[in-house]
């Protein structure tokens, strides 16, 4: 016979086999990722200081140049088409105004006073980048990917950035009338002080946008702009242009006809 003494203790084997121990007590998890609504901050660029001067002109800008550790200064060439170009670690001071330079790979630089008017981007990849005082006015950067870059008082009127991706990207105090996000995909975006007056929005779409103290006048599709964020005293003064948007009509106080 087995002894009662010797059931017990199978009893107890068994039941620590199947004993699930309580969870350790974790303390709370930050879910800034998730739950807040403000955009990530862009990452600023690298190595951009012990530059040797380069003179726009002189350059050699061909299909797969590369440029690096030079700051740049003067206007480019007229006319000049290039593909697959990289400029890394380098300052523009100078020109690129019309130049068509597709699939450009502009990394860790520093574009200040540059004049960028009617560039042509598409396709580009621009990374780490801080553009300030800067004309892009026309500029095509459509199909551009456009990651943690900065752009401080700069003109991107009329610029196109249709099915563009930009991710950590800050605009502060920049003229962006009719420019056009058409189907352009906004991730961690943050616009300040800015003039959007009759921009594009048409199939954007938005994740952690934050818009404040901009000017949201005659806006093309303004209800794509859902999933951006404003601070209440800014949505308060666009009451007018969101109403219009949704089709809403203001009614006139009869006290003020009277």
């Amino acid at each position: 016979m087995v002894s009662d003494s010797l059931i017990g203790q199978r009893s107890s084997t068994r039941r620590r086999e199947f004993l699930i121990e309580p969870r350790a007590r974790m303390e709370p998890m930050a879910r800034r990722e998730f739950d807040d609504p403000s955009p990530r901050e862009p990452v600023g660029p690298r190595g951009v200081e012990d530059l040797r001067g380069e003179d726009l002109m002189r350059l050699a800008m061909e299909d797969e140049a590369r440029i690096e550790g030079v700051e740049l200064t003067g206007a480019l060439a007229p006319g000049v088409v290039a593909r697959g170009v990289t400029i890394e670690e380098t300052r523009v001071r100078g020109s690129l105004a019309g130049a068509k330079l597709h699939d450009l790979h502009l990394h860790d630089a520093e574009l200040v006073g540059a004049d960028l008017a009617n560039l042509d981007l598409t396709k580009g990849h621009i990374d780490r980048v801080v553009f300030t005082d800067c004309r892009l006015t026309g500029a095509q950067l459509i199909e551009t990917t456009i990651k943690d870059v900065v752009f401080v008082g700069c003109r991107l009127d009329f610029a196109v950035l249709a099915e563009a991706r930009l991710d950590r990207v800050r605009f502060t105090k920049c003229e962006l009338r009719e420019i056009s996000l058409e189907g352009a995909q906004l991730r961690d975006v943050r616009f300040e002080s800015c003039d959007l007056s009759r921009a594009t929005l048409d199939r954007s779409r938005h994740q952690r946008v934050l818009l404040e103290g901009c000017r949201l006048e005659s806006v093309r599709s303004l209800q794509d702009l859902r999933g951006a964020a404003m601070p209440w005293p800014d949505v308060v003064d666009q009451a007018e242009a969101f109403a219009a948007a949704l089709g809403i009509a203001v009614a006139r106080d009869p006290e003020e006809d009277a």
